[in-house]
C-alpha cells in the first residue's frame, strides 16, 4: 500500500487544463461500457429487422445489359473509297454522337411505339404494385383520345372472368364494353390465354403520352463506351421487369440500324437522281453531235483522210487529248457550280469523285457534306428553329459560297490551261495546212462525239455502283452480345441494405453513448479526478442504499461501512501521528456528500475508543443533527455570543459509543462574521481539551468562505467529490487550493461511487474492489434493499446527503 505522507510534493499541472497523462485501461474501458451491449444489440437487431422488411417490400429492380459494335468503315458490297468518300460519310464515327442518339427522345419514342409502352398496367398488392409487361391478361383499348399530350388511369377491379368494376364504382362493366373515363372513350378487353388469378384482383390501367413513356425509358437506359481503345458501346438499362429490359434493348439496337440505313439509302436516292438528270442530257447532246458527224462526212464526202495526215496528227493527237480531257473537267465544274448554286439542292450533299483533282476543294467539299449529315442526324432529336440547327445553316451557306468560289477559281485555272493547249494546237495546226480543212471540221466534230461518250460512260458507271451501294445498304453497327434475361436483382441489394442498417442499428445507440460522454461535464470515476488535479486521494466510498445517514456501527459489516474503515486506516498516514487531529470537510457546493461522510468518518474513529466529536460548522445549512435524527439544542452560535455553557453544547450519538455532536445552533444573519470571532478560538480550544477527534462539517468552500475561516483548525482537510455530481470544471479550484496550500494537508475522498457496466474501480488500498470481485464475496453484510436483483438496482433509494 503507498504511504501516503503530511508532505506531499506539489508538482505543476501539465496542460492549461491542468490535464495530466493518463493511461487507458483497457479492461475498465470494456467494463465501463459493457452495459450498453443489450441497447447495442437490440438496437442492431432491430436495424436487420427494418432491412428484412425495406428487401421484402421495396420492388425489386433488375439489370439487363447488351453490347454492339460502330463500324468506322461503310457497309460491305462493291465500295471504292473514292466513291465511299462522296456518297457514304467518310470518317470514324463519333461515339458521343452516337450516345446521344440512342438516348434521344424519337428513337426511344421509336422504342415505346414498338413495344406499346404507352399502355402500362399494374397488379395492386397488399403492400405495393407489381408491372404486369410480358403475362398481363388485359388490354386497354383507346377508341376516343381526347388529349394525346395528358395521360390518363383508373382502377379495374375485377370481379369475374367476363366482369369488372371501374375505380368505386358499383356497376360491373363487361370486358369489352366502351366506358369513358373523363372525355376518352376506351375499353378493357381479355388477352386470350390470359389467366386471372386469384379473383377478384384490382388491375391498375394506364396510358401515357409517347413522350413521357420516352422519358421513362431515358431514366433506365445507360450507354457507355466500353474502352476508350474501342469502338463497342455497352448498353444496359435497369427496371422492375427484365422482360421489359430485354426487350427495350433489342428493340432499341434494331431501330438504331434502320436509322443508318434509312440515312444510307436516302444519301443513295440523291445521288441516283443527279446522276440521272445528268445523264438524260447527255445523251441528247451526244445525240446531237453523231448527226452533226453524219451528215458533216456525207455533205463532204470526207470518210478516210487519216492517211493524208498521218504525220502531223501523232503530234496533234496528245494534245487533242489533253484538251479533251480539260473539257471533261471543264463540264464536271460547270455541272458542279449549276448544282450548288440551285436553292432546291441548298441541304443535299454535293457529288465529288467526277474526276476533278483538286484536293483543297475535294476537302472543302467533303466537310459540307459531313455537316449535311451532321445536321440531318442533329434534327432526328431536335427542330429546325434550335439555335444550333440555326447556326449549322449560317455555316453551311458560308461554306455552300466558299465551294461556289472554289469552283470559279478552279474553272478559272481550267480556262487559262485550255488556253495553253489552244494555243499548242494552233501551232500544231500549222504544221498542216495542206490538210483540207474538211479534215479539221471532221476532227473537231469526233472530239467532241469521244469527250461525251467518256463522260456518258462514266456517269453509267457510277449509277451501276450507286444502284449496287443502295441494294445492299447496312447499318454500320453490329449487335455483340443482345440482352438477356437477369433473375438476381441489383435493388435492393441485399447484402448492401443488411450491413448498411445493421451499421446504422449498431452505429445510433454508440452515438448516443458518445454523444452522452461529450456532453458529459461531471466527474464521472477515479480517472476524471487524478486527470484534473495532483491532489490525492485518500479513499473512495461506494453508493449507498440504505436510508440512514450512519453506516459506519460497531456491528455493521456493510460494504460502505468497510470503505469508512479504510478511510480511517489512510488517516493515519496524513495525520502522521497528531495526537488529536483535528480533521475538515468540505467540498465544492452542496449535495456532494459533506455531511454524510463527516458523520462516516467520525463514526469509525469513534469506534476505535476515541472520543470523537462532530462539530456542524455549516452553519448556514446544517445536516447533521437531521441526518441522525438528533433532537436540536444549544450549539456553537450560542456559545459565540455566550448563551451556553460547553456542557450544554454535547449531543450524545445513540448507537456508538464516545460519539457525540455539537449543533450549529440558530442560524445568524452574519454567518461568516460568527466563525471569526473571538470566542470561536475558546470553543475550540475546550473542544481539543474533551476528544480526542474533532471533525469539523463546514460549509462548501466552493460558495462561501467559512471553510477558509476555519482551516487554521484543521490538522487535515477532507475534501468531497462527489461521482456524477461534481462538475470538472470545479477540479480546477481543488487543484489551486492544493498547489497553493490554501486548506492544511488537502485530499480528496471520492464519494457515491457507482458501478459502470457491473464494475466498480475501487482504491486500491484494503482489500475493497468491485461489487462483483468485493461486495458479494462473503466478506461484507448483505444489503438490506436487496443489491444484485434487477429492480433493486433499477430503482435505488438515494441516501440522505
Amino acid at each position: 500500500m503507498s504511504e501516503i505522507t503530511n508532505e506531499v510534493p506539489i508538482q505543476p499541472a501539465t496542460n492549461a487544463n491542468n490535464e495530466k497523462p493518463a493511461s487507458i485501461n483497457l479492461k475498465e474501458f470494456i467494463f465501463k461500457y459493457l452495459r450498453y451491449l443489450p441497447w447495442v444489440v437490440l438496437s442492431g437487431l432491430i436495424g436487420l429487422v427494418a432491412a428484412y422488411l425495406k428487401i421484402r417490400y421495396t420492388v425489386p429492380v433488375y439489370h439487363v445489359q447488351s453490347s454492339m459494335l460502330i463500324k468506322n468503315e461503310g457497309g460491305g458490297g462493291m465500295r471504292d473509297p473514292r466513291f465511299d468518300e462522296l456518297f457514304m460519310s467518310p470518317g470514324n464515327s463519333n461515339l458521343n454522337n452516337e450516345i446521344q442518339i440512342l438516348r434521344s427522345r424519337p428513337v426511344l419514342e421509336r422504342v415505346a411505339r414498338n413495344l406499346g409502352l404507352q399502355r402500362v398496367y399494374y397488379v395492386k398488392g397488399s403492400i405495393r404494385s407489381t408491372l404486369q409487361y410480358a403475362d398481363n391478361p388485359v388490354e386497354l383499348q383507346i377508341y376516343k383520345l381526347v388529349d394525346s399530350v395528358t395521360g390518363f388511369g383508373f382502377k379495374a377491379t375485377i370481379i369475374n372472368d367476363n366482369q369488372f368494376l371501374l375505380d368505386e364504382g358499383k356497376t360491373p362493366i363487361v370486358f369489352g364494353q366502351p366506358f369513358k373515363v373523363g372525355e376518352n372513350l376506351c375499353a378493357l378487353v381479355r388477352i386470350p390465354g390470359g389467366v386471372i388469378r386469384p379473383i377478384p384482383r384490382i388491375f391498375l390501367c394506364n396510358w401515357q403520352p409517347l413522350l413521357s413513356a420516352a422519358e421513362g425509358l431515358q431514366d433506365g437506359l445507360k450507354v457507355v463506351q466500353a474502352s476508350e481503345q474501342t469502338t463497342i458501346l455497352n448498353l444496359s438499362f435497369d427496371g422492375v421487369d427484365t422482360k421489359l429490359g430485354v426487350d427495350v434493348l433489342n428493340n432499341l439496337m434494331s431501330v438504331y440500324d434502320s436509322l443508318i440505313v434509312e440515312d444510307k439509302t436516302r444519301i443513295a436516292s440523291i445521288t441516283l437522281r443527279f446522276i440521272d438528270d445528268r445523264l438524260l442530257n447527255l445523251k441528247d447532246e451526244l445525240g446531237g453531235v453523231q448527226g452533226n458527224m453524219k451528215n458533216f462526212m456525207i455533205n463532204n464526202q470526207a470518210y478516210d483522210v487519216s492517211t493524208q495526215s498521218k504525220t502531223y496528227l501523232d503530234n496533234l493527237n496528245g494534245t487533242a487529248k489533253e484538251k479533251a480531257t480539260q473539257e471533261v473537267k471543264m463540264n464536271v465544274l460547270n455541272w458542279l457550280l449549276e448544282y450548288i448554286q440551285d436553292s432546291k439542292n441548298r441541304y443535299n450533299i454535293v457529288p465529288v469523285d467526277l474526276g476533278i483533282a483538286e484536293p483543297a476543294l475535294l476537302q472543302l467539299i467533303n466537310n459540307y457534306n459531313q455537316m449535311q449529315l451532321t445536321r440531318d442526324a442533329d434534327l432526328k432529336t431536335t427542330t429546325p428553329d434550335n439555335p444550333l440547327i440555326i447556326s449549322m445553316d449560317s455555316t453551311l451557306e458560308k461554306v455552300r459560297y466558299g465551294i461556289s468560289q472554289a469552283l470559279t477559281n478552279v474553272r478559272q485555272s481550267y480556262v487559262i490551261e485550255g488556253e495553253n493547249l489552244r494555243k499548242q494546237e494552233e501551232k500544231l495546226q500549222g504544221n498542216i495546212q495542206s490538210i483540207p480543212g474538211k479534215s479539221m471540221q471532221l476532227l473537231d466534230i469526233s472530239r467532241q462525239q469521244k469527250i461525251l461518250e467518256e463522260l456518258y460512260s462514266f456517269l453509267l458507271q457510277k449509277k451501276l455502283e450507286t444502284a449496287i451501294s443502295s441494294a445492299s445498304t447496312i447499318s454500320n453497327s453490329k449487335v455483340i452480345e443482345p440482352a438477356l434475361e437477369s433473375s438476381i436483382a441489383i435493388e435492393p441489394n441485399r447484402k448492401k441494405v443488411y450491413t448498411m442498417y445493421l451499421l446504422v442499428g449498431l452505429l445510433v445507440p454508440i452515438g448516443v453513448v458518445a454523444l452522452m460522454e461529450i456532453l458529459r461535464d461531471k466527474v464521472r470515476n477515479r480517472a476524471d479526478v487524478e486527470k484534473y488535479t495532483h491532489a490525492p486521494i485518500l479513499g473512495e466510498i461506494g453508493h449507498s442504499n440504505q436510508s440512514e445517514t450512519l453506516v459506519a456501527t460497531m456491528n455493521n459489516r456493510h460494504f460502505i461501512s468497510e470503505q469508512f474503515r479504510i478511510v480511517r486506516t489512510n488517516l493515519q498516514y496524513v495525520l502522521n501521528k497528531v495526537e488529536k487531529p483535528v480533521i475538515m470537510v468540505t467540498s465544492s457546493f452542496s449535495g456532494e456528500g459533506k455531511s454524510f461522510v463527516s458523520t462516516n468518518v467520525a463514526a469509525v474513529m469513534a469506534l476505535t475508543g476515541k472520543r470523537t466529536v462532530i462539530m456542524e460548522f455549516d452553519i448556514r445549512k446544517p445536516k447533521i443533527v437531521s441526518g441522525l435524527d438528533l433532537k436540536r439544542k444549544m450549539g456553537i452560535t450560542n456559545y459565540i455570543i455566550g448563551k451556553a455553557s460547553f456542557q450544554e453544547l454535547l449531543v450524545k450519538v445513540d448507537g456508538v459509543d464516545n460519539l457525540f455532536v455539537i449543533p450549529c445552533g440558530p442560524i445568524p444573519p452574519n454567518p461568516a462574521e460568527i466563525l471569526l470571532d473571538p470566542m470561536l478560538e475558546k470553543l475550540m480550544n475546550e473542544v481539543r481539551r474533551n476528544f480526542d477527534v474533532v471533525v469539523m462539517d463546514t460549509a462548501p468552500v466552493g460558495l462561501v468562505s467559512d471553510a477558509m475561516n476555519l482551516s487554521r483548525y484543521a490538522d487535515c482537510t477532507l475534501y468531497i467529490i462527489r461521482q456524477g455530481h461534481t462538475f470538472r470544471k470545479q477540479l480546477s479550484m481543488v487543484e489551486d487550493l492544493y498547489v497553493n496550500r490554501k486548506l492544511p494537508r488537502l485530499s480528496l475522498m471520492l464519494n457515491d461511487v457507482q458501478a459502470e457496466g457491473n464494475y466498480y474501480g475501487g482504491y486500491g488500498y484494503g482489500y475493497y474492489g468491485s461489487y462483483s470481485y468485493g461486495a458479494d464475496s462473503g466478506y461484507f453484510d448483505a444489503d438490506k434493499n436487496g443489491r444484485g436483483r434487477f429492480l433493486s438496482r433499477l430503482f435505488k433509494p438515494s441516501r440522505k446527503k
